[in-house]
């Protein structure tokens, strides 16, 4: 197509350069000859039947005008009879058959058009006008054709230019997505080189898609693989509990269908977690966002924890500056909170410390949680908010490893921010909201 319309338009340029040159040389010259016969025709009306010494006179008297036309009235053996020229230059060109055109020698602002007329007694009449003027109208008129053509073959350069530069980059984005189909291989990315034009921020765009779906597969992934192996325990010893039911059925104690309902309950904990975190990152919230104060929440939260911290000797440290109220869930808000809290007391050695602080940043509430712990390296704080992801340190203790994934979601809902640092020892979890 791009080299289609090249030629197309091409072919207009030159057709349209033929058309100005041609028809304007034709014009110039029909106006001159045009000019130059009616000036012939009304001289030769008076001196036609004039005799010779008469006819002088005329062309004379009509030679003294102030007029562009020239004259010269010249006898046998080319003697000047009469005239405001004296003599034609040794150098004429013709313009058509019966136009010539020469310049005056005396001046370079004068360039003539000339016809002449033989009289039947020998005798012969130039007439002349004066085209310097017409000329330079004529070559501006070339130079602007020109001007014209040089525009349009540039228009034509840059748009083949242009379209093969299109061209090219929808095909290799088009290669691309079916070498991905082909093979599978969702790591492979378009080769941008540039950033100017929409169809390399197209490519920054897919770019950045295939980025996301790649962690969205690898998370997939990441899920199935830790969903079997979290659960596998308690899916197993609640089918051991059930094996050993089948076999005794006339033994059934309590405290059997209480370990029952333990495992029933704590495998329906981590599917609601998971169904959870699903709403929150598809946007599903029962209540509309309203304004609250993170202060009132924050002490909720603490004074709710207070004694699960006192069974382990652990006190907490409180510092509620002012800070902006947040357009939030105060349910989904208190739960992220509360799950934050409890992982704290829960990393915590007896007789710690757990420091909550509130206070404004840029118009912002930012929260921050930290405790004297065990802490998460450096490698693992983005990665503990994958879900069902647990830190070697945290393997031993109770829990599914959904807590902070749920947190992460909730923050994102409220388009917040969470992130972690180290408390040395210890970790701090903070909130901007």
């Amino acid at each position: 197509m791009a080299v289609f319309f090249t030629v197309l338009l091409g072919m207009a340029a030159l057709a349209l350069g033929y058309v100005l040159y041609h028809f304007s040389q034709q014009n110039f010259v029909r106006e001159t000859q045009a000019a130059i016969d009616s000036e012939m025709r009304h001289v030769l009306s008076l001196v036609e039947a004039q005799p010779m010494a008469m006819r002088i006179q005329i062309i004379q008297q009509k030679s003294q005008e102030k007029t562009n036309t020239v004259y010269l009235y010249r006898g046998e053996k080319d003697v000047f009879l009469a005239g405001n020229i004296k003599n034609m230059p040794a150098q004429v060109e013709r313009i058509k058959e019966g136009v010539i055109r020469f310049d005056i020698p005396a001046t370079t602002s004068q360039t003539i058009a000339a016809k002449i007329h033989t009289f039947s007694d020998g005798t012969r009449l130039l007439i002349g006008r004066d085209i310097h003027a017409l000329l330079q109208s004529y070559e501006q008129f070339k130079w602007l054709s020109g001007l014209i053509l040089g525009f349009l073959l540039i228009v034509i350069l840059v748009s083949f230019y242009i379209s093969a530069f299109v061209v090219t980059r929808i095909n290799r984005i088009a290669l691309l997505a079916q070498e991905m189909m082909v093979s599978g291989d969702l790591s492979t990315r378009i080769h941008v080189d540039s950033h100017w034009d929409d169809l390399s921020r197209l490519a920054m765009v897919l770019n950045s898609l295939l980025d996301k779906i790649e962690q969205l597969m690898l998370g997939m992934k990441g899920v199935g693989d830790n969903i079997a192996h979290d659960l596998r325990t308690p899916l197993t010893r609640l089918r051991n509990h059930m094996e050993a039911l089948k076999s005794d059925q006339t033994n059934i104690s309590e405290d059997c269908i209480d370990a029952l309902i333990e495992e029933a309950d704590k495998l329906l904990v981590t599917f609601n977690a998971l169904l959870r975190i699903s709403s929150l990152e598809n946007g599903q919230r029962t209540q509309p966002f309203e304004s609250i104060d993170m202060r009132m929440v924050l002490q909720d939260v603490v004074e709710l924890y207070e004694p699960l911290a006192e069974e382990k000797n652990i006190t907490f440290i409180t510092e509620y500056r002012d800070a902006p109220h947040c357009m939030a869930d105060k349910n989904i808000m208190f739960q992220s909170l509360a799950n934050l809290l409890d992982n704290a007391i829960k990393f915590s050695p007896v007789d710690a410390e757990v420091s909550i602080a509130l206070y404004s940043d840029m118009d912002k509430a930012h929260i921050v949680i930290s405790d004297k712990g065990v802490g998460v390296t450096t490698e693992d704080f983005e990665r503990v908010f994958e879900r069902f992801y647990r830190t070697e340190s945290s393997r031993h203790t109770a829990g599914n490893g959904l807590g902070l994934s749920l947190v992460k979601a909730a923050i994102d809902a409220h388009q917040g921010k969470i992130w972690l640092t180290d408390n040395t020892p210890g970790l701090a979890v903070h909130i901007l909201l």
